[in-house]
């Protein structure tokens, strides 16, 4: 199965040669900063899992340059209070821009993280790629901003960052798409108020063309965009005493303990007959594929991490292979200045129809993934299952 993997386009072989104080000969390394710690921990090593898989299969090598990895913990503090720590992830990227082998960053798992991160290795002018931090400021200073970049978390004015998941803004643009496809007529969309809600608010409503906007309680689903803190909050005050809407939300709020208390037919009122079935439940959408969803090759993924690593992969586990496989491919791409940190980021940034375990995708202006598959959930007593494919406008 490794030997399948490695046939992908990104983990060929090149040239390479001296250009960033490296001599011929001698290796680059690549850098993974995730939460080895805490709530996340799971998330986070499934990411350095898939990263460690990537590397293997291409034996180690991008091209004709040895590359080697470093595993670093972006969390703090001890016990119950463990999580990721803006102090950490600044300390692991400039771990990395301090090594003069280092030629990519991977990381962070939460978007916060990489806010701290990121404006260091763009200052050292490394590749840095995320699994998983899929917020809008990370490429763009704010919603919309075209190809403007944010000089608060790439402050040389050179972009430096991609992803290979879906955008935030994907995701609500999908979570738009599967209300039409629900039969909803009339939508809501709330928020926590913290600057993620309201960014999915604004991209759910934006491509909601089609459905009437109605006050919460008058709509037949309710979408809402924020963190899983005020999950408890919104259902109180938007949706009881009596429920009549649809409930659909985000990933983010995945470790709401909400889903665990939500038994079968909360959301299910009569008022709503045509959409009762998918009203039961709360229906989360989800940037990374179910497994059940990926192609061939990504079905070749999870044999092959099963196989190595005794378990199945998580959720995060084949962005982090991709991860690890863009960079390599990069490398490689950049030809005989493969240890060139510039050069690297420029292949990055031309990565087009590439193959990957996710499928077949390109890197965009800002640093998006063109990729734009993700997953519909439902959940009921805290039991998820995959009941829907979703793709963006």
């Amino acid at each position: 199965m490794a030997a399948t993997l490695a046939a992908l386009p990104g983990l060929a072989t090149g040239c390479a040669a001296p250009g960033a104080g490296i001599q011929p000969g001698e290796h680059v390394t690549v850098y993974v900063s995730m939460p080895l710690r805490g709530p996340e921990a799971a998330d986070g090593r499934d990411v350095v899992d898939g990263a460690r898989l990537a590397l293997s299969d291409a034996r180690g090598r991008a091209g004709r340059l040895a590359v080697r990895a470093v595993y670093l913990d972006d969390t703090a503090a001890v016990g119950g209070h463990v999580r990721w720590s803006g102090a950490a992830a600044a300390a692991n990227g400039r771990r990395a821009a301090e090594d003069a082998t280092a030629i990519a960053f991977v990381g962070d798992l939460d978007s916060g993280a990489s806010r701290f991160s990121l404006p260091i290795t763009n200052g050292a002018r490394m590749l840095q790629v995320s699994p998983a931090s899929a917020a809008i400021d990370l490429v763009q200073p704010y919603l919309g901003a075209g190809d403007r970049v944010p000089d608060a978390v790439q402050p040389t004015g050179e972009r430096t960052f991609g992803r290979v998941i879906p955008s935030d803004e994907a995701q609500a643009q999908a979570g738009a798409v599967w209300a039409k496809r629900l039969g909803a007529r009339r939508v809501a969309a709330v928020s926590d108020g913290s600057r993620f809600g309201a960014t999915m608010v604004e991209a759910f409503r934006a491509s909601a063309g089609g459905l009437a906007h109605a006050r919460p309680r008058a709509a037949d689903l309710l979408y809402y965009g924020g963190t899983a803190a005020d999950v408890p909050g919104v259902v109180k005050r938007d949706i009881m005493p009596c429920p009549r809407q649809m409930l659909m939300a985000t990933d983010a709020v995945v470790t709401s303990p909400l889903l665990s208390r939500v038994p079968a037919g909360t959301f299910a009122c009569p008022v709503i007959r045509a959409s009762a079935p998918a009203a039961r439940g709360i229906l989360i959408t989800s940037a990374t594929e179910d497994l059940s969803q990926l192609p061939a090759s990504g079905q070749g993924f999870v044999r092959a991490f099963h196989g190595r690593y005794g378990h199945s992969p998580g959720r995060y586990a084949a962005y982090g292979y991709e991860a690890m496989a863009v960079v390599l491919d990069s490398i490689r791409r950049a030809g005989d200045r493969g240890d060139n940190r510039d050069s690297v980021v420029k292949a990055f940034f031309d990565t087009h129809d590439r193959p990957s375990v996710l499928g077949t995708y390109s890197i965009d202006e800002v640093g998006n993934t063109t990729l734009n598959r993700m997953s519909g959930y439902r959940v009921i007593a805290g039991r998820e299952r995959a009941i829907a494919e979703l793709h963006g406008p």
